[in-house]
């Protein structure tokens, strides 16, 4: 929550609300922490009131931490169905490795447009989602690094990295369309890591969706290891 803020939130009995104009889940969803003193169907309608009047699909970001425990099974039963099943994945850093290869890296300390607009074309972000992405990550108050890599002159991945004490997220993982399988991406995570490494960083987490194939390849290649699930439940439309 720390190392992707959203612009809003809201505190109530145990659960953080946040609202973020509707790009990500997780700047957009209820995140079920604590159990709290209230009556949890009550809890869920004053989301689904918040939601409605923030005009945000209500969604609960559930994990197998989430509470009350009973929450997962009273929300299938009120028919928020359950989808986009993502690995939460770990991996601790290794100061022994050698150095990662930084030739065309460019590494910034802030959301500047060199790092976002190949992010927003990479990922094909629509514009008003873009300047969302832009008041999400200038909202970050951890150290954090944006990092490109170019071939020519040509940016062909992206990247960043987000650190919190022992710990670095990384987030924006993406490699230009033609430009995939050709080891873009662990260049770019290398640098990340060497740098997170040198500021205290421990341990590398990560953000994976369950079916897509190539990135779990990837990430078991390059050491992570699942840590622990989660998915969010919503009303279908």
């Amino acid at each position: 929550m720390n190392a992707w803020p959203a612009p809003r939130q809201v505190a109530h009995d145990g659960w953080v609300l946040r609202f973020g104009g509707g790009y990500t889940g997780r700047a957009n969803s209820v995140h079920p922490l604590y159990d709290g003193s209230l009556d949890v169907r009550g809890k869920i309608e004053f989301c689904e009131r918040a939601y409605r009047r923030a005009g945000i699909r209500l969604l609960f970001k559930m994990t197998p931490a989430a509470r009350p425990a009973e929450l997962d099974g009273l929300l299938e039963g009120l028919a928020y169905r359950a989808f986009n099943h993502t690995s939460v994945q770990t991996k601790p850093l290794d100061s022994g490795t050698a150095g990662p290869d930084e030739r065309g890296v460019s590494a910034y300390e802030g959301v500047d447009e060199r790092w976002l607009e190949p992010v927003v074309r990479f990922r094909e972000i629509p514009m008003h989602h873009a300047e969302v992405l832009r008041s999400i990550l200038g909202a970050l108050n951890l150290p954090a690094r944006f990092a490109t890599l170019s071939e020519g002159r040509e940016v062909v991945a992206c990247g960043l990295a987000v650190l919190e004490d022992e710990w670095v997220g990384l987030f924006d993982i993406v490699t230009r369309a033609d430009r995939k399988r050709r080891g873009h991406a662990t260049r770019l995570i290398g640098h990340l890591l060497a740098w997170a490494g040198g500021h205290g960083a421990s341990t590398a987490y990560l953000q994976v969706t369950q079916n897509n194939t190539p990135a779990l390849q990837l990430y078991e290649k390059l050491g992570f290891r699942e840590a622990y699930p989660y998915w969010y439940r919503a009303k279908q439309s």
